[in-house]
C-alpha cells in the first residue's frame, strides 16, 4: 500500500483527489440504489445486494484511507469480496440449470403429444388431397367431353331444331356417360380399398348379441330420419295467463278466422298455461306464426312469446366410461385418439352433455351431442378410442317420461302437484292398501280413446316395446336435425 500523502498536501492536488473518490464512491452508491428486487429471484437479490453494500463499504474506507491499488488491496478484495462472489454465480447457475431442464421436459412432452396428433392429421389431409385429385381429374374428363360435343351441337343447331331435340340425349350418352362411368369406378374402387385398409374391425359376439337384442326389442336404435315437423310455442308472459284452455281458444279462434286451411296435428299444453302448435313442416307453422302476428288482436298477441324452438341435435351415448374420469379428462382422450372427432382446426364436432350411472357402480355412460353433419360419420362407428380400450357408441333418443304419472312430455320434477302415484302396471292410484289388477298400460289406453288406435294395453307403462313410446321415440326423430 503507498498512501498519498504528498498529492492531498497540495490545495490543486487535495481538490483533484477528493472529487475523484466522491464521483467513484457516488457512482457505485447510485448503482446499489438502482438496483430492482424484481429482476432477481427472491433468494438471490438479497444475497446480491448484501454483497454490493460490502464492496461499497470497503471501497469508501479505501478511498478515504487514501490508498492506490497495490498486493495488499488486491489480496483483500479477494479474499472479502471476490471469493463471496462465486457462491453466488454457483447458485444462479443451478437455478439456471434446473429452470433449463424444467423447460426442456415439457417442451420434450408436448412435442410427443402433438406428434402422434400430427401425424395422424397429415395422414388426414394426405387422403383428402387424394379425394381432390380424383375429382379434379374427373372434371376434367367431364370439360373434355362437353368441349368434344360443341361442335356437334352448333351443326346440329344449325340444321335443324327438331333433330337436334331428338339426338342430342344419345349424343350425350355416347360421348360423356361412358369416361364418367369409369372415372367414378376407379375412384370407388380405391375408396373402397382403402377403407378395407385402414378400418379392419371385427365384432365380437357381444357386440353381435347387443345388437340382436336391441332387434328384437321392435325399435331400431338408428331409426331413419324422417321430415321434420314445425313447432311454435306460445308462452305466456304474465302470470294471470296461466289457463290452457282459455289460452288455446284465443290462438285457435284466431286461425279459425283468418286461416281455415292451417293444417294444425296438435295443441299441446306446456308448462305455465302456455300452447304448443304441431304441424306437418316447418313452412306450415311459419304461415301459422305469420297469421298469429297479422291478424291477432295487438293487445293480446303482446302477452304472448311466440317461438319456434330450434332442431334437436342428435346424440350419442358412450358405455361404460370409468366413475373417475372427468369430463375434461374424457374429451381430450377421446380427441387424441380419434381423428374424425374434430376438424382441421382441432374444434371439436361433439359435446359432452350429461352422465347416467351405469349398472357397473364403477362406470357412467356419457350421453353427447354431435354436430348434425357428422351424424353419419358417428353412426358408423361402433366404439370410439379412449386411453387403451375402445367404448361401445350407439345413438341416443332421450323420452322425457313422468315417473309419478307415466306421461310422456315431463319429468316427475315437472309434474302437477295434484296428481298422485299411479302404479306402472295397471295404472290405477297406489295407495296404501293397492292390490295391482295386472298389466294395463294408460299411455296405449289413452291412446286408443283419444286417436283411435289399436294399441295392445297388457303390458307395463314402462315395457320399451311399448307402442306409444315407440310413437314418442319417432316424434323425437323427427325433431331432431340430421344435417340432411
Amino acid at each position: 500500500m503507498v498512501r498519498k500523502g504528498a498529492t492531498r498536501k497540495g490545495g490543486a492536488g487535495e481538490g483533484a483527489t477528493q472529487s475523484s473518490s466522491d464521483k467513484c464512491a457516488n457512482d457505485l452508491k447510485a448503482m446499489i440504489e438502482s438496483l430492482n428486487a424484481e429482476d432477481y429471484t427472491e433468494e438471490a437479490f438479497p444475497v446480491i445486494l448484501e454483497w454490493f453494500r460490502d464492496l461499497e463499504k470497503f471501497s469508501t474506507e479505501m478511498v478515504d484511507a487514501g490508498l492506490t491499488y497495490g498486493k495488499v488491496m488486491r489480496d483483500n478484495f479477494v479474499k472479502s469480496h471476490y471469493r463471496e462472489l462465486l457462491p453466488i454465480f454457483q447458485e444462479l447457475c443451478f437455478e439456471i440449470r434446473k429452470r433449463d431442464s424444467t423447460i426442456f421436459d415439457l417442451k420434450l412432452s408436448i412435442a410427443e403429444s402433438e406428434q402422434s396428433l400430427l401425424k395422424a392429421k397429415l395422414w388426414t389431409l394426405e387422403r383428402e388431397n387424394a379425394s381432390l385429385r380424383a375429382k379434379l381429374e374427373l372434371n376434367t374428363d367431364i370439360s373434355t367431353s362437353i368441349k368434344e360435343l360443341l361442335p356437334k351441337l352448333d351443326e346440329f343447331k344449325e340444321q335443324n331444331f327438331r333433330a337436334l331435340k331428338e339426338e342430342l340425349p344419345s349424343i350425350i350418352k355416347q360421348a360423356a356417360c361412358p369416361e364418367i362411368k369409369t372415372s367414378l369406378e376407379s375412384v370407388n374402387q380405391e375408396i373402397v380399398a382403402e377403407v378395407k385398409r385402414n378400418r379392419v374391425e371385427a365384432r365380437s359376439f357381444a357386440q353381435v348379441a347387443l345388437k340382436s337384442k336391441d332387434l328384437r326389442q321392435g325399435v331400431s336404435p338408428t331409426l331413419s330420419p324422417k321430415e321434420p315437423e314445425g313447432i311454435l310455442l306460445i308462452k305466456p308472459k304474465d302470470n294471470a295467463l296461466n289457463d290452457f284452455e282459455v289460452n288455446r281458444k284465443i290462438i285457435l279462434d284466431i286461425l279459425q278466422t283468418n286461416s281455415p286451411e292451417a293444417r294444425v296435428r296438435g295443441v299441446v299444453k306446456i308448462f305455465g298455461g302456455g300452447v304448443k302448435l304441431i304441424a306437418a313442416s316447418p313452412d306450415d307453422i311459419a304461415a301459422i306464426k305469420n297469421t298469429l302476428v297479422e291478424f291477432g288482436d295487438s293487445e293480446t298477441m303482446e302477452k304472448f312469446e311466440l317461438v319456434t324452438p330450434n332442431r334437436r341435435s342428435p346424440q350419442f351415448i358412450l358405455y361404460n366410461v370409468p366413475k373417475e374420469i372427468e369430463e375434461g379428462t374424457l374429451k381430450s382422450g377421446l380427441l387424441a385418439k380419434n381423428i374424425f372427432l374434430a376438424d382441421g382446426n382441432n374444434k371439436p364436432h361433439f359435446k359432452l352433455e350429461f352422465s347416467i350411472p351405469g349398472r357397473d357402480k364403477r362406470s357412467n355412460h356419457w350421453v353427447m351431442s354431435i354436430n348434425p353433419k357428422k351424424y353419419e360419420d358417428f353412426l358408423s362407428k361402433e366404439g370410439l378410442y379412449f386411453q387403451f380400450t375402445r367404448l361401445r357408441l350407439a345413438e341416443f333418443i332421450s323420452i322425457k317420461q313422468c315417473r309419478k304419472c307415466f306421461a310422456f312430455g315431463h319429468t316427475t320434477r315437472g309434474c302437477d302437484p295434484s296428481n298422485k302415484q299411479l302404479c306402472d302396471r295397471c295404472g290405477d292410484v297406489r295407495e296404501e292398501n293397492h292390490r295391482c289388477k295386472g298389466n294395463n298400460c294408460i299411455n296405449c289406453r289413452e291412446s286408443n280413446k283419444k286417436l283411435r288406435t289399436n294399441h295392445k294395453t297388457d303390458h307395463s307403462c314402462l315395457d320399451r316395446n311399448c307402442k306409444t313410446l315407440i310413437r314418442q321415440k319417432e316424434l323425437v326423430i323427427k325433431r331432431t336435425d340430421y344435417g340432411l
